[in-house]
C-alpha cells in the first residue's frame, strides 16, 4: 500500500457472495481482505470492488483500476484523485 504520485496502490484479497461489502482485516503480508455481496461472475464483484473503493476514497469510480488480478481473488489496485482517506487504511503496517 504505496502512494506514488498521488496513486495509492493496495493488494486486495477479495471475498466474494458476501452478505455485505466491508473490509474484513488485513492478512500478514498488509493484503487487505474485503467481503463483497456480489458474485464473482460476469465481472460483478470487480464492479462491486471498485464502486465499494471508490466510495471509501472519496473519488470517482474511473479514478480506481485493476492493476492485476482481474479473474484472481488477489487484485493489485491503484486508486488515484482520492479525496478521503478511511480509517482501515490509515491502521495499515508499514
Amino acid at each position: 500500500m504505496r502512494g506514488e504520485n498521488g496513486i495509492l496502490h493496495l493488494r486486495i484479497k477479495v471475498i466474494p457472495r458476501a452478505g455485505i461489502t466491508e473490509v474484513r482485516g488485513r492478512m500478514a503480508d498488509n493484503t487487505v481482505k474485503i467481503a463483497l455481496n456480489a458474485p464473482p461472475s460476469d465481472g460483478k464483484a470487480n464492479a462491486e470492488l471498485i464502486k465499494f473503493l471508490a466510495g471509501e476514497f472519496a473519488t470517482r469510480s474511473s479514478s480506481v483500476s485493476i492493476l492485476s488480478g482481474n479473474s484472481s481473488r488477489k487484485k493489485l489496485i491503484a486508486i488515484a484523485s482520492y479525496s478521503k482517506i478511511p480509517g482501515w487504511f490509515r491502521e495499515q503496517v508499514p
